[in-house]
């Protein structure tokens, strides 16, 4: 090969390289959310004859809640760029300036992505694991979807007034549904100790 084709070989692999991470980099960086809504996935792309895939190639990432049936949850379609053993690694929801919707994973059951080739069948699922699963971390700062403070009652009583302590927990105890109230004990009744002694025999 000569030299002039190495160095555009090289050129070409710098620009696909270049364009595949600013593709991946299309999703809005939001400084307020802690969780970036991406999943990290790599995989390998062969054709029916198990011969790796070069080149620019159309792929179509799919998430399921079943292993093997089902409609998809989420699908996009993006151009990958493999090796030339047909390894290949891409950012799930960068096609999309939101990234991966985060109600997908709030149920908190399984998910399993499939991997289609344009004019190939899926690839058989794969189940995903641990890390995508911290997309659910983002909902951690809340009760149900709500923020901790939709759940306070009442604003403290000022301080000095016992009166409003006392209602203030009367109110409480007449509010909670969380404890059963206390069953009334019968009252023991234990009888006097006599003073008297027997006398010695």
């Amino acid at each position: 090969m000569s030299r002039a084709h190495l160095s555009s070989a090289v050129l070409v692999l710098l620009l696909c390289s270049l364009l595949s991470v600013a593709q991946q980099q299309t999703v809005s960086t939001n400084p307020n959310v802690a969780v970036p809504p991406l999943i990290n996935f790599s995989g390998t792309l062969t054709d029916a004859n198990g011969k790796p895939l070069t080149g620019t190639v159309a792929v179509t990432f799919s998430l399921y809640s079943e292993q093997t049936l089902g409609a998809a949850l989420w699908m996009e379609t993006q151009n990958v760029q493999p090796d030339i053993h047909g390894h290949y690694t891409v950012m799930l929801g960068s096609t999309s300036s939101t990234g991966l919707p985060s109600d997908i994973f709030v149920a908190g059951q399984a998910h399993w992505l499939g991997v289609r080739t344009e004019g190939e069948v899926e690839q058989p699922r794969v189940l995903l694991v641990s890390a995508p699963y911290a997309l659910k971390a983002g909902d951690a700062e809340t009760i149900g979807g709500l923020p901790p403070s939709a759940f306070v009652l009442a604003a403290p009583p000022t301080a000095g007034s016992a009166d409003n302590a006392s209602s203030a927990s009367t109110a409480a105890a007449n509010n909670s549904t969380s404890l059963p109230p206390m069953p009334k004990l019968p009252e023991l009744k234990i009888p006097p100790k006599s003073t008297t002694t027997q006398a010695s025999r």
